[in-house]
């Protein structure tokens, strides 16, 4: 374990001694260095990975996620991530795998409208025929082909 100072830790950086103060206060640092009286040592190899996002440690203040500034090459690789997961879903929308959900509210509110005026039109189109039958087979025959065909309009839609 090479122990170096933060002004060297900076100097191997390329960064200032306030910048390494900032990263340390956010957490990114917590287990590379020591304090030995007024002075901070680092330990370098894993300072240096600890800076690169190579060591993760969680942060220990609340504050501390909100000042965090990831590696580039995370940040590369976030990047990438999101972009193909766009592109997977652009896919999807084009191939009609997914849809929006403003337009399945839309047509599953049109399904249930032209269901309900089906079968609120039933008795409209049967009451005459119902008046004048008597036999109860005829009538529930009528009602289950009426009710039936109003159901059809929601296995259509």
């Amino acid at each position: 374990m090479a122990e170096i100072s933060q002004a060297e830790l900076a100097s191997l950086l390329g960064v200032s001694e306030a910048r390494v103060s900032q990263v340390k206060k956010t957490g990114r640092l917590d287990g590379t260095y020591q304090k030995r009286g007024r002075s901070i040592v680092f330990d370098e190899d894993a300072a240096i990975a600890a800076w690169n996002g190579e060591i993760t440690k969680s942060p220990t203040r609340k504050e501390s996620s909100a000042l965090e500034i990831p590696s580039f090459n995370e940040s590369r690789a976030k990047s990438e991530h999101f972009r193909a997961e766009l592109a997977r879903l652009d896919l999807e929308v084009k191939e009609d795998q997914l849809v929006e959900v403003s337009r399945v509210q839309r047509e599953a509110f049109s399904a249930a409208r032209a269901v309900r005026d089906a079968l609120g039109n039933i008795p409209d189109r049967v009451s005459n025929q119902m008046a004048a039958e008597s036999d109860p087979v005829v009538i529930h025959q009528t009602l289950t082909e009426e009710i039936r065909k109003a159901l059809e309009t929601l296995t259509n839609a």
